[in-house]
């Protein structure tokens, strides 16, 4: 595990990663999100508002989502058994006191460790970025650390996810290229399947129970969860729509999105008269189990892993 971490926390490893990872937030601070709040037509309400809906999805979609997920973790997963295989380092280890478990839990520990670290250091950019870029008032900055324990909560379920399937491939499969696609189809069917499912079968959706295997709703599900156990910082329904629309965890489609954007009453509430604070949040699992699915999922999936290197011959 030491040796695996002082490997993946190198200088330039870690300048690349976080470098890639705050491109996006600081081009939409630089460009759109700048003009926005220096125009003088938002409220600080307003404004507080939209960058706490706008790190949360960015987080969930970007930083601990699909960037942790592959870049963080499955790049240097893929190669963590497969590369210790070809070089023959992995013939000096199974001829040493410890089980190929083992060794194993050790690559294991070193991804999560080195991803998360990452992650944290990435997270807290992102805030400097929106500090020093936009000129934000600093208790929206204060406001939005608030929520970086939770996000980093969720970046550990995220990194524990996808290390244990990159390890499970890089065990089972020895052609990289097949690696690369199977990891990528993997991605594709967390962060990609379950909005094409929704939006295009609806009700078999619902009548065949797809969500519990609806990776992108049970990590969305567990995210909200998370994010409403913070002091501090709502999202608006503008990005909850967002989230819906991603993960299914709110009810919301494209529909709700184009009416805010043309500046349509998208969740108005007729009983009240007024703009709901919040959107409905879908109830097909509850928080708690989606969140232990996805533990479950990395579980199973480090188990695939450990058996495959069990019965490898290592020559």
């Amino acid at each position: 595990m030491a040796k695996t971490l002082r490997d993946l926390m190198t200088l330039k490893r870690a300048i690349a990663v976080v470098g890639l990872g705050l491109l996006p937030p600081a081009v939409l601070s630089a460009t759109w999100w700048r003009g926005l709040f220096n125009s003088g037509t938002m409220s600080f309400e307003m404004q507080m508002g939209y960058l706490v809906g706008a790190f949360m999805v960015m987080a969930f979609l970007w930083q601990a989502g699909f960037y942790l997920a592959y870049s963080g973790v499955a790049l240097s997963g893929l190669e963590a058994i497969a590369k210790e295989d070809s070089q023959g380092a992995l013939l000096m280890m199974v001829s040493k006191p410890i089980s190929r478990v083992q060794f194993l839990l050790g690559k294991f520990l070193a991804l999560v460790l080195a991803a998360l670290a990452l992650e944290l250091v990435l997270l807290l950019g992102t805030l400097v970025a929106f500090w020093a870029i936009i000129g934000v008032d600093p208790q929206i900055v204060s406001v939005l650390l608030g929520l970086v324990p939770w996000v980093f909560l969720f970046s550990v379920i995220v990194s524990i996810l996808f290390a244990a399937i990159s390890l499970a491939l890089s065990a089972l499969v020895k052609n990289d290229v097949m690696r690369s696609v199977g990891m990528l189809l993997a991605l594709a069917l967390v962060f990609s399947a379950g909005p094409m499912m929704r939006a295009t079968w609806a009700d078999k959706y619902e009548s065949y129970r797809l969500y519990y295997v609806d990776g992108s709703y049970n990590l969305g599900n567990a995210y909200v969860m998370l994010l409403d156990r913070a002091e501090q910082g709502r999202m608006l329904p503008a990005a909850q729509a967002w989230l819906g629309l991603s993960t299914g965890a709110y009810k919301a489609g494209p529909q709700t999105i184009l009416v805010m954007f043309l500046g349509g009453p998208a969740s108005f509430d007729p009983d009240i008269g007024a703009m709901s604070p919040s959107l409905e949040q879908s109830t097909y699992i509850p928080p708690g189990v989606s969140l232990l699915l996805c533990l479950l999922a990395g579980a199973a999936a480090f188990a695939v892993g450990a058996v495959a290197l069990n019965r490898k011959e290592v020559q």
